[in-house]
């Protein structure tokens, strides 16, 4: 760790659930509605107490416990009360990911801290170098790193910033999730065991960098942990006559069952998570079949709006991310790609667990997640196997591309050009007909266009046309392409 770089947690538009849920320090605060859990970035040290004064706190009399998950596999400290995290001088746009036990991790968190404070009290001007992105670009490959110097007055671990706060009324709780991955089967049983012999009102608050997908994860197992002990206690209730049974199924409807809006694109299938590998899943675990349904009502009410008030949905985000990968240039889908397999290996997960918690929720959770991953060990093969099972390359209709072709190589091809643009333009949309509306879709159809254009055209336009581009820098946009061609043409 000597050699890792610090870079800060926060960058431009790291928030983005608006000014109503903006507190300071504490970017993308927000609550899951009907449940006692809330979620936030990283906090800045003035942000901790600023998250913990808009979370309830009881009485005197009856004060309410609450526990702080730090959903951080990485080390986190604090200079001059900022939130910085180790980066590979190789690698100063991912976070570090590393086999370890949560002890192991607050070591290693609390070695680094020793190890940036030894850098601080040796330079005589008493200065750290930090690093920091140019510029907020979601795909890691798109970024350009900035290193300079901050003057620096205190250097502390996340856990000794958070110490001064800590009573029997406040717990920090580590569980080590690597960023936009799956988590490790022991997150989930350490999540249960922290949950299961709690009171329905012990609030939970989340945090990782951006509050986004860490943070939504564990705001999800611990709405499903929350929900089936409060279902299961209602129950008992019911069954020795403390409320009657009507009401108690009337009371469990109304607070976890309620209807959520609907969306326009809610029928499509991948949006609805309908993946060959999940498909398989529910074919050979039946029982699934509940957990998915019970799991992707969660996931909606902590994903973004209207359905939820968060940042990211764990479902949709696999297909979105596709879109992206769509339309990305060859040697930035790289990135996309791994995030779509992690996305999907995590939401299979969270499949897995929402079935697993049906099933021996009820009973306290007295088998872990992990023994119960055990006795379906092939569910590991089978997402292991099934994650790239998508279509990574779009297929183009051969037959419209011929027409095209044809079209062109004909002797008055320039009279041809207005059904040219046309049909290009039918052949974008035919092929991207299953992308929603917007501009993901809009720009799906302008390069594949601009592609197919360059595609068919003439070897002595597409020469001359190339050598343009090549002049000027610039990616093929079609209206470009049309105006160089005519030009070009002319002769």
């Amino acid at each position: 760790m000597t050699e890792f770089k610090l870079k800060i947690d926060h960058f431009d538009q790291v928030h983005v659930l608006g000014p109503e849920n903006g507190i300071d320090g504490a970017p993308n605060f927000r609550q899951v509605s009907g449940f006692p859990i809330f979620g936030c970035a990283q906090p800045t040290q003035i942000g901790f107490p600023a998250v913990l004064e808009k979370v309830p706190k009881g009485t005197v009399e009856k004060p309410v416990k609450t526990i702080w998950y730090n959903m951080r596999q990485e080390p986190v400290i604090y200079c001059n009360g900022d939130p910085f995290a180790p980066r590979h001088p190789e690698r100063m746009h991912d976070n570090m990911s590393i086999d370890g036990s949560v002890s192991e991790m607050d070591k290693l968190e609390e070695s680094f801290t020793e190890i940036v404070k030894a850098r601080f009290m040796n330079d005589p001007e008493k200065k750290l170098k930090i690093n920091k992105d140019s510029e907020f670009t979601e795909n890691p490959m798109e970024r350009e790193n900035i290193e300079e110097t901050l003057e620096v007055d205190t250097v502390e671990s996340f856990s000794g910033v958070i110490s001064d706060l800590q009573n029997k009324n406040l717990n920090l709780m580590r569980v080590p999730v690597v960023e936009e991955s799956a988590p490790r089967e022991v997150c989930f049983d350490i999540l249960i065991d922290s949950l299961k012999q709690e009171p329905a009102g012990t609030q939970c608050v989340f945090s990782c960098q951006a509050g986004r997908g860490r943070t939504t994860l564990g705001m999800i197992i611990a709405c499903q942990v929350k929900e089936i002990l409060i279902c299961t206690e209602l129950r008992k209730m019911a069954e020795i006559g403390l409320v009657p049974k009507a009401t108690a199924e009337d009371l469990i409807k109304q607070k976890f069952e309620f209807a959520l809006p609907k969306g326009q694109d809610d029928d499509d299938p991948f949006i609805k998570g309908e993946f060959d590998v999940i498909k398989e899943l529910l074919d050979k675990l039946p029982s699934a079949k509940e957990g998915k349904a019970k799991i992707d009502r969660l996931i909606d009410i902590c994903g973004p709006g209207p359905k939820g008030t968060g940042l990211q949905n764990l479902r949709t985000c696999i297909i979105e991310t596709k879109w992206k990968y769509d339309v990305a240039p060859e040697d930035r889908q790289v990135a996309w790609k791994q995030m779509i397999l992690n996305f999907m290996e995590r939401y299979f997960y969270l499949i897995c667990f929402a079935t697993y918690a049906q099933e021996y929720g009820p009973q306290g959770f007295e088998k872990s997640f992990v023994s119960w991953m055990d006795e379906h060990s092939k569910l590991r093969k089978m997402i292991e196997h099934g994650k790239d099972k998508l279509e990574w390359y779009r297929q183009v209709d051969p037959a419209k591309l011929n027409t095209l072709k044809d079209l062109m190589n004909a002797p008055n091809y320039k009279e041809n050009m207005p059904t040219i643009i046309r049909t290009i333009y039918e052949f974008a949309f035919i092929t991207y007909a299953d992308l929603p509306r917007g501009p993901i879709k809009n720009n799906s159809m302008r390069k594949l266009a601009a592609k197919t254009l360059l595609e068919i055209l003439p070897a002595e336009i597409s020469t001359k046309v190339q050598e343009r581009l090549d002049e000027q820098g610039a990616n093929p946009d079609f209206v470009t392409l049309i105006g160089l061609v005519s030009f070009y043409g002319q002769d």
